[in-house]
């Protein structure tokens, strides 16, 4: 095969529109990780140089060219070639230009197997000229079809290490991250105004400030410096069922063995789970309009432990499942007509009882064999008590 130099030691300006941050990120990117190949191949000398330009670059300089088509973050597809003098990446979106960018630093040999480690290409293969195949390219596109990766984060996973955890998701083009309903009070922009003096609930609000709050404000530098997406949930459908309900109306809690039991999941078909539900997912939904996408999952081990009282035992486990899920899809297309919410079925179980058209159904969840695959990485796959802050942001 006839091969086309890459010559890392070549001036390489990177071209960007002018005004686009996000895309400025993504040179910086680039500009980074090719002044670690130079300095690999024992090359002294000063990384590419990122101009931003509104005319055609200089076709006599070796360049690399950058480029979004400005469609939504959803659209993650990219297109990126190589020519002898001339790089190309383009981004469907901001965001799937950042996707380009890291599948063309991967085919040069990078890769970042977990937080806080890059793996940079061999010593023993890198010459002050690099030689990658004619006509080089690489390329995905979004289609109907195409699966979303997504990193969910586990409440009890460090706020500490999320920093971390999203620039290894970034650099292995995960697009979306997902963050529990419980931890959501966190991701905010702002803290809300104090509407109360009671001493405890300031109290509470303080602890949250102190150990978290600094930590969100860095997840939306993040989300915003990469084009990445937020949706909240997870196994987070009894968070719709407070606990603390158990002192005053036992009646919406499952039943098993006769006896009324406050932990894992709740009674779907009592009159007033369905009221509470619907009351509790409006306060959630209209607190985050941005949000497009939620998860509402049964208890983590326990998502076929539904209710076994008679009027329950009238339906599947499915069908329970589906009666909560369809109550809170409901709440959702009055208030955000455009959102989702997925739920969890086993593959193997029944239900007759109709999806409400909002609703999307995924049968692995997060850390079971074959999830990744279905797009679907969770933050229980590292050591929290290993990661460390990244160096460089």
């Amino acid at each position: 095969m006839k091969l086309l130099p890459f010559d890392v030691s070549k001036e390489w300006v990177i071209y960007i529109p002018v005004g686009m941050p996000v895309i400025k990120k993504s040179a910086e990117d680039v500009s980074y990780y090719l002044k670690l190949l130079r300095n690999r191949s024992g090359l002294s000398i000063k990384p590419p140089v990122i101009r931003a330009c509104d005319t055609a670059p200089d076709h006599l300089v070796p360049r690399i060219l950058l480029v979004s088509e400005g469609n939504s973050r959803e659209q993650t597809g990219f297109f990126w070639h190589i020519e002898k003098n001339r790089i190309e990446i383009s981004g469907e979106s901001d965001r799937g230009l950042c996707n380009g960018v890291f599948d063309f630093l991967a085919t040069l040999g990078f890769s970042w197997p977990e937080p806080d480690k890059e793996v940079l290409p061999p010593v023993n293969k890198l010459k002050p000229q690099e030689y990658l195949p004619q006509e080089t390219y690489g390329y995905h596109y979004s289609q109907g079809n195409t699966i979303r990766r997504r990193l969910l984060f586990e409440r009890n996973h460090p706020s500490s290490t999320w920093k971390s955890l999203i620039l290894w998701a970034v650099r292995n083009q995960i697009d979306t991250l997902v963050f529990s309903l419980y931890v959501s009070h966190l991701l905010k922009r702002k803290r809300p105004q104090e509407t109360t003096t009671h001493p405890l609930i300031q109290f509470g609000r303080k602890l949250v400030a102190y150990y978290h709050y600094p930590y969100a404000e860095e997840v939306f530098n993040l989300v915003e410096k990469y084009a990445l997406t937020i949706e909240r949930g997870g196994w987070d459908l009894s968070f719709l069922v407070p606990r603390g309900y158990f002192l005053f109306n036992r009646e919406i809690f499952r039943m098993d063995s006769g006896k009324r039991d406050r932990k894992y999941n709740f009674c779907p078909t009592a009159p007033d789970t369905l009221k509470l539900i619907s009351r509790e997912a409006e306060k959630i939904f209209r607190a985050h309009p941005e949000t497009r996408i939620y998860h509402l999952w049964p208890d983590r081990g326990y998502e076929r432990a539904w209710c076994s009282c008679p009027t329950c035992r009238a339906f599947t486990l499915e069908e329970q499942g589906r009666i909560a899920v369809n109550t809170a899809a409901d709440a959702l297309a009055l208030i955000n007509p455009n959102g989702r919410i997925s739920f969890y079925e086993y593959p193997a179980g029944r239900g007759d009882i109709a999806l409400r058209p909002n609703l999307f159904k995924i049968s692995r969840l997060p850390g079971e064999v074959g999830a990744e695959a279905d797009g679907w990485f969770s933050t229980t796959r590292f050591n929290p008590h290993r990661a460390k802050s990244m160096k460089r942001p």
